[in-house]
């Protein structure tokens, strides 16, 4: 799908008339008699250290051709063995259709010494299906830097973003520079505190510069998404002065507009077979409008293949599609919007963010952040993800919900259909709707050395999106072995039997049946004899839960996959002539409230009926995100069911 944007992009170079080229002398420079740098106190712990990140993007012509010079110029200290480790290597990314020029790398040594990578030592190599430049660096040592530059050309594209800090270590100076000629204006906008200036014009050439500075450690934390935090600067071509100094070009506007055209158009010669595919999906035409958008997306997925790099001057084609029974990301679009209007459904198009990476801006207008693609119904307020083959509707990527995305109106004026563009959040599915449960029933046997136990764990919305697709994509062998390792968490090392699944079809999502995973356990590891005790570990029923413990203060806020419920129900038979000693110990209140709301909790309760003891648990995280200063709250409730998971229930001999 980026493609075509991409390709949209460049075709506007041809309006843009020449300008003169020269050198511009950026904020980038190569140290003829280069010194290791001071740095922050702070940071003198870190294994490495960042000295500078600076990027410098430059926008010239050569000719009548447009290209994109990236250079980049980074300088790393290195403080202990695992920083040796982790610089005594460099690799350089190649991109598709870039040409790398200029490279230069040297260690420079804490007295003084240079020792500079000869290029004849530079490697080309593959791996994992990209190609790099790697080079050794020779002579790494505490307290030395390793330095090195590079500079990337490429065919213009007027869309762009720089992350910063995406690594492990600190940083002391992040830099960015944009230079374009004088008749073009671009708009930059920094995130997360990355400071950007206005645009100035010097020499013909119009400049935008920006910094950050003192960047800490990043650190593996729990529960948190670094993505949207990593600092970062976007940027995009708005105006061309040389034909109007008022028109705003690449708009959200223009998007919406061209995309609507790409997916909705039907061409004279897609009528005729669009028509008899959409005659062989089963449909009540009399039944309701989600009806009908799940026989659609049903018949659709179970039909055609998608293949994100097929390519093809006619790949878009509903025709070839209805044909070859296969389609890109674009031509999937067009036949899902293309059955939606033949059938009458309302639908809008919405290009959604992502909150594990880098959320769309409303106003910095940057195609290139566009990539996920789904459908929205009014009448229902849900969605459909077309190309993921594990979901159904109402189900989308859940790292898609929650966010911000760009929604096509279709309109009409006159005979001419087109789309207004809007931002709005795309909702997640309720709270109540995902669920990760349990129900079981534990007994001694005869011996009273062997625990046996039934479970039933059931797994509602997203609770049920990592493991529908086993039943449905892979081998049968295949389905057994990681059915019996989801079983085995309420009972490592059980003698497994009569496993039992249940609501396993991926159209099971369509009306949220829970998927039930049952089974029979024998195991002798959760119970121990102690004189004329029996020592129960209850706890473990529930299967391992995190910790968490952080010795240096958070930086991160919470951000939870999706909200949820954990529900647990567990009767456990009290053997003829035993008593439990510490019932309390089963009770446990950790609940966090914002009014009168509980925002997140733990509870667990319990009731003895003869020799029965019937235990529930609620684990209930209600929001999808948790400020830092809530941090210390979540923490406890997260504990509680670490702690839940250690009770041992004492049973005492009469």
């Amino acid at each position: 799908m980026k493609r075509f944007f991409i390709l949209a992009a460049i075709t506007l170079y041809y309006c843009i008339a020449p300008a003169q080229t020269f050198n511009y002398n950026t904020t980038l420079t190569w140290q003829a008699l280069p010194k290791t740098h001071a740095f922050s106190p702070e940071n003198k712990s870190a294994s490495a250290i960042g000295i500078l990140d600076d990027r410098s993007i430059e926008y010239k012509f050569e000719g009548k051709e447009l290209f994109v010079f990236t250079r980049y110029h980074r300088i790393f200290r290195i403080n202990d063995d695992k920083g040796i480790e982790i610089y005594n290597k460099v690799y350089i990314p190649v991109s598709d259709g870039a040409l790398i020029t200029d490279l230069q790398a040297r260690t420079v040594l804490p007295g003084g010494k240079v020792i500079t990578i000869a290029k004849e030592k530079i490697k080309q190599i593959e791996e994992n299906g990209r190609l790099y430049q790697l080079f050794a660096m020779e002579g790494v040592e505490k307290g030395a830097e390793v330095e090195y530059t590079y500079t990337t050309k490429k065919q213009a594209v007027f869309f762009g973003m720089e992350v910063y800090e995406a690594g492990s270590v600190p940083f002391e100076k992040i830099a960015f520079s944009l230079v374009v000629p004088s008749h073009l204006k671009f708009d930059a906008k920094g995130f997360n505190g990355f400071k950007l200036s206005t645009d100035s014009v010097i020499n013909e050439k119009r400049i935008i510069v920006g910094y950050d500075e003192k960047i800490p450690e990043p650190q593996e934390e729990k529960y948190a998404l670094r993505g949207p935090h990593l600092k970062r600067v976007e940027y995009k071509l708005s105006y061309n002065l040389s034909s109007s100094n008022n028109v705003r070009m690449n708009t959200w506007k223009e998007f919406a507009k061209r995309a609507f055209e790409l997916y909705t158009t039907i061409g004279a010669k897609d009528e005729k077979p669009l028509n008899a595919f959409v005659s062989q999906i089963k449909m009540d035409n009399g039944g309701s409008e989600e009806a009908k958008i799940m026989a659609i997306e049903n018949y659709i997925k179970s039909t055609i293949n998608v293949d994100r790099e097929l390519l093809g001057e006619d790949v878009g084609s509903i025709e070839r599609i209805v044909k070859s029974k296969s389609a890109n990301h674009t031509g999937i679009f067009r036949i899902y919007a293309a059955a939606f209007q033949k059938t009458g459904i309302n639908y809008q198009i919405v290009f959604a963010g992502r909150r594990d990476q880098f959320p769309l801006d409303e106003e910095l207008e940057n195609w290139n952040r566009i990539d996920e693609t789904i459908f929205y119904f009014p009448a229902s307020n849900k969605y459909l993800s077309p190309v993921t083959a594990e979901l159904r509707y109402p189900y989308i990527p859940h790292y898609w919900a929650g966010t911000k995305g760009l929604f096509l109106k279709g309109t009409t004026i006159g005979s001419f259909k087109t789309a207004i563009g809007s931002f709005n959040e795309i909702m997640m599915e309720p709270y109540e709707s995902h669920a990760i449960n349990m129900e079981a029933t534990v007994r001694f046997d005869a011996t009273l050395d062997t625990v046996l136990i039934h479970s039933s764990q059931i797994l509602k919305g997203y609770g049920a999106t990592a493991y529908r697709p086993i039943y449905t994509f892979l081998p049968k062998e295949k389905q057994e072995e990681i059915t019996n390792e989801i079983v085995k968490a309420v009972a490592k090392g059980a003698i497994i039997s009569n496993i039992k699944v249940e609501n396993s079809l991926l159209s099971d999502f369509n009306d949220n049946k829970p998927l039930s995973i049952s089974a029979d356990l024998k195991t002798t590891d959760m119970v121990e004899q102690a004189g004329n005790k029996l020592l129960l570990k209850i706890g473990e029923v529930i299967g391992q839960q995190t910790e968490m413990y952080q010795e240096k203060p958070r930086q991160l806020p919470i951000e939870l996959e999706y909200p949820h419920v954990l529900a647990r129900k567990i009767s456990v038979e009290i053997p003829a002539g035993y008593v439990v000693k510490n019932l309390k110990d089963l009770n446990m209140n950790v609940v966090f409230k914002e009014g009168d709301e509980m925002t997140m909790g733990f509870v667990s309760t319990h009731k003895q009926v003869g020799n029965m003891v019937e235990i529930e648990v609620t684990e209930s995280y209600k929001r999808l995100k948790y400020p830092l200063t809530e941090f210390e709250n979540f923490v406890k409730v997260i504990n509680a069911a670490a702690d839940f998971n250690k009770v041992i229930m004492v049973l005492e001999k009469k």
